[in-house]
């Protein structure tokens, strides 16, 4: 199923210094997940992460909205 995945940016602590980052939200069950960096390869990689960690167990196709 294609769910889509509500995308913002963040911003997130690194190991020395806050970073920029994204968090994405499932529009489904309302999971949320986040990943460092703010370019179209962090937002695929988002998507991903959603799909690995999905509560429900479902292997959906996870979808940027933004």
């Amino acid at each position: 199923m294609r769910v889509e995945v509500q995308v913002t940016d963040t911003t997130l602590e690194g190991e020395y210094r806050e970073v920029d980052g994204l968090s994405g939200q499932c529009e489904r069950c309302g999971h949320t997940v986040e990943v460092y960096g703010d370019s179209d390869a962090s937002e695929r990689a988002l998507c991903v992460k959603m799909r690995e960690e999905c509560p429900e167990g479902e292997n959906n196709f996870y979808v940027s909205s933004r």
